[in-house]
């Protein structure tokens, strides 16, 4: 049985104390939802030094808008991420977060924390989460807002870890944000696991198509530490659309997409296992599972025909959207810079660090996300 302790616990207002008390103390855990950190606090197996609470700081919760960007702050919940008006702009995070545990562990697991969870590089042994996630995220092209007292320091979202899972943040560094361009075209999210909520996937697939740009994005996550994308498929995929009918006149596209996904999970240059696998599965059924869900998730974002009604509908709601947000942003009287360097331009508001989000109501009925 665990042995009580007491643990030294601070909880700022904002996120400039924070970054002072980080930078004073180091070795202090970050502790947003606890969805994870306090099941191993009270099990016994974690024993941090302090707890620095960011859960009631406003500029680390939030959705901003700009003319060419979305800024989601890593104070986010779950919760947040499913709701209607998110879900219209970006359907593959939101599904992604409703894949996670359930309805009440959603009001509390955060954004950055589902990502920054787990081992520290250098550190010993420890369960890999699951990070759902951070599929969708790589696949949307996301980067991560971190800050330190000294500076700012912003990278892919791959990129904050090693190679075994490990997460590379600096000693006093906190993710405050993730930058994620604006996308117009259809994005889906697949997850298999061996169980419902929160347990560890077998295989994660996220797809972004823009065909405004003509990409084809797709990430999978699940087969080792670290999802990645697997970018061979979505370039042979850009070479086989029909742009500009919205159409795939191949009906074996789907079928040569996922065989290549697949492929993707032993290929060391794009997909391959960061390391062990997690999960006694066998190989031949998790490549099977990312057929499946490849050609699944290519049929509902880009069916054979007719798709183009389906773009111009969701550049319609994200164009609404940010005209939106401006005005109730204004109105309520919220906060107004994200929590990200240098001035952001925001539609209808100028140059002047001022940001929009959604008003999402919190808990108690109140509040912002």
């Amino acid at each position: 049985m665990p042995v009580s302790t007491h643990v030294a616990a601070l909880r700022p207002p904002e996120l400039e104390p924070a970054v002072e008390a980080l930078a004073a103390q180091p070795n202090l855990r970050v502790l947003a939802g606890g969805t994870e950190l306090m099941v191993l606090a009270n099990a016994g197996r974690l024993r941090p030094g302090g707890f620095l609470l960011i859960d009631r700081i406003p500029e680390l919760r939030g959705v901003w808008f700009t003319e060419q960007e979305m800024i989601i702050g890593a104070g986010t919940t779950c919760a947040d991420l499913t709701h209607p008006d998110l879900r219209a702009v970006l359907p593959a995070l939101a599904q992604a977060a409703r894949a996670i545990g359930s309805a009440a562990l959603r009001t509390r697991a955060t954004l950055g924390g589902n990502l920054a969870s787990g081992k520290r590089v250098g550190g010993g042994p420890a369960p890999l989460p699951g990070r759902d996630l951070l599929t969708a995220l790589i696949a949307l092209g996301a980067v991560a807002v971190c800050r330190t007292l000294e500076q700012w320091r912003q990278i892919p979202v791959a990129e904050l870890y090693a190679r075994d899972g490990g997460v590379q943040l600096l000693p006093g560094e906190l993710i405050t944000a993730f930058r994620l361009p604006l996308g117009t075209g259809q994005q889906g999210f697949m997850k298999i696991g061996t169980r419902g909520g929160p347990g560890r996937p077998v295989l994660t697939l996220a797809l972004v198509v823009d065909p405004s740009t003509r990409q084809v994005a797709c990430a999978v996550g699940g087969h080792g530490p670290v999802p990645a994308r697997v970018d061979h498929a979505g370039q042979w995929l850009q070479a086989h659309v029909d742009w500009e009918a919205g159409a795939i006149p191949d009906p074996g596209t789907y079928a040569t997409f996922a065989r290549l996904v697949a492929e993707g999970l032993l290929a060391p240059l794009t997909a391959g296992p960061a390391g062990a696998s997690t999960s006694r599965i066998p190989e031949e059924y998790r490549r099977t599972a990312a057929e499946v869900c490849a050609r699944r998730a290519l049929v509902r974002a880009l069916p054979p025909s007719g798709w183009l009604e389906q773009v111009k509908q969701y550049q319609i709601k994200a164009e609404l959207m940010r005209a939106r947000t401006a005005v109730e942003r204004a109105e309520r009287g919220l906060p107004q810079s994200p929590p990200v360097p240098g001035p952001v331009t925001v539609p209808g508001l100028g140059a002047l660090g001022a940001r929009t989000d959604i008003t999402i109501p919190s808990q108690g009925g109140k509040g912002r996300a």
